[in-house]
């Protein structure tokens, strides 16, 4: 984004790499919340007057927005016209395959975590977790929700192809299911099965509408609350627990493993999905395990403390299988 020398021994410094990135990701968001891709979307090319008319906005500050914007490819600016680029094109909007535009807005609330990052690693925690900021901005928690939906639609298929069900399953037990893509998923892979989706209010917003769209509103059940603390039940084949321990401390995911534990059936299993730590460092890891910090000062873990977790529990079994992702199934079986 910024060159600010042509000395290739400086290339890579930091006021090119992070100030410019720092830019980057501010045009990026900023362009996504303020509506500038979906406006340009729905209703075409518009000069920079009848754009900012339509986003509400400053004239001043939505050319500096768009034009960072059209800099990077994701707008195009042509005879005093700003219109959608190909970026914009392939990655956001209603024509995309996927449209990340949720992933913007997300990033957009991650940006506010983030800021508060230093202090967060003072303290040991940060101020507020992401629950705690959704209960003063629902409409975060929505953009949450938003974005693991389509972030788990790039990975569901071979996710639901590796899970190794019970002989005989019928119940499902999808805790933090949010968007409801996997418990939705099991159901139409799997005929005899049904589910319950246990997460919290504002993570379920749109969940009920997209399972009746899906025609599994017969078999699918939400139930909105938190899985941190009571009882969760009984006679379950299997319970599923995607992408949730890296936002909880040990002693609450050895809790809650105990207590899921307690709601299977015997010959029930425990499916952990999770980027699971090395012992190596790995780029991804780090930066996922970093993220989770700031946003509830907790980390991702390892394959010895997931196994021991469910051991613990009384799982007699454990295995983990590689998926073709940065994520692995972790399964204990009762």
């Amino acid at each position: 984004m910024f060159k600010t020398t042509t000395d290739a021994e400086l290339a890579g410094n930091p006021i090119d790499e992070v100030i410019g990135s720092t830019i980057r990701y501010a045009a990026l968001t900023s362009a996504a919340k303020l509506g500038i891709f979906r406006t340009l979307e729905e209703g075409g090319a518009k000069t920079l007057d009848e754009l900012a008319d339509a986003i509400g906005a400053s004239k001043d500050g939505t050319r500096a927005v768009a034009d960072v914007a059209a800099v990077l490819g994701w707008l195009t600016l042509e005879g005093g016209r700003y219109r959608n680029g190909p970026l914009a094109e392939r990655w956001l909007g209603k024509n995309a395959e996927y449209d990340f535009t949720p992933a913007l807005l997300w990033a957009y609330e991650l940006t506010n975590v983030m800021w508060e990052l230093p202090q967060a690693v003072r303290d040991g925690k940060p101020a507020q977790s992401l629950w705690d900021r959704w209960a003063d901005n629902p409409e975060a928690g929505r953009d949450f929700s938003a974005y693991m939906r389509v972030k788990s639609r790039l990975t569901v298929q071979p996710i639901v192809e590796a899970v190794p069900l019970p002989e005989g399953a019928r119940r499902l037990l999808d805790l933090g299911g949010s968007h409801g893509l996997h418990s939705m998923a099991m159901c139409e892979r799997h005929p005899e099965l049904s589910a319950t989706i246990l997460d919290l209010p504002e993570a379920l917003a749109d969940t009920g509408a997209a399972i009746e769209k899906a025609g599994l509103a017969d078999r699918i059940t939400l139930q909105r609350g938190s899985f941190l603390s009571g009882d969760l039940g009984t006679g379950y084949d299997v319970v599923f627990l995607f992408e949730i321990v890296h936002n909880h401390t040990d002693e609450e995911n050895r809790d809650l493993i105990a207590r899921a534990a307690k709601a299977l059936r015997p010959g029930g299993r425990i499916v952990v999905l999770e980027d699971v730590r090395g012992e190596q460092l790995d780029e991804h890891n780090a930066a996922f395990s970093l993220a989770m910090y700031a946003c509830s000062g907790d980390r991702t873990y390892s394959l010895p403390e997931i196994s021991g977790w469910l051991s613990d529990a009384g799982l007699k079994s454990v295995e983990r299988i590689a998926l073709p992702s940065s994520v692995s199934l972790v399964v204990g079986t009762k």
